[in-house]
């Protein structure tokens, strides 16, 4: 091969674990959760003969939806995972410092390098087919980020290229 056969051939993006990390530890905290809820719950020598029924049932119930409530802000956490700074930073900063581009001079990420070289011209479609399927260098980071991810991604390039991005070139 030639040297620019290989300068441009496609990388691997490096793969962030954060999310399924911090997905995998909330469920297990609120498996722990839930069991030691669930426990002491329906546990008999925590209770004694003389409280009523319905003061167990209360208490079963209480438990019960703290869990789920639980359950629910973990949830809402990882779903707010999703930073598409630190998403730049980690996996396009390398080539697109500051909205620029390291490889291709002049393709940077302001909305006027866009509408001049993005295939479809500068929209989110386009942007965001760019990010799902790379072109020349830029590797295609469908199936390296989340649809969640890349949604994310698509909506801070477009905001960013008339604000931060718009006067790089």
């Amino acid at each position: 091969k030639s040297q620019g056969a290989t300068m441009y051939q496609q990388i691997q993006a490096p793969k962030t674990n954060m999310k399924k990390y911090l997905l995998l530890g909330s469920a297990c905290l609120n498996a722990v959760l839930v069991v030691a809820l669930c426990f002491m719950a329906f546990s008999s020598s925590q209770l004694s003969r003389s409280v009523s029924v319905n003061a167990i049932a209360g208490r079963r119930a209480a438990m019960m939806g703290g869990a789920a409530a639980a359950g629910l802000a973990a949830n809402r956490m990882a779903n707010a995972a999703v930073n598409p700074t630190s998403i730049f930073e980690t996996n396009c900063g390398a080539c697109h410092q500051g909205g620029g581009n390291n490889i291709i001079t002049g393709h940077t990420l302001s909305k006027t390098a866009m509408e001049q070289y993005l295939d479809g011209g500068w929209n989110k479609e386009a942007i965001e087919y760019q990010i799902r399927n790379g072109k020349g260098p830029m590797p295609a980071w469908e199936g390296v980020l989340s649809d969640e991810e890349i949604k994310a991604m698509t909506e801070w390039v477009y905001e960013q290229s008339t604000g931060a991005f718009k006067d790089v070139n």
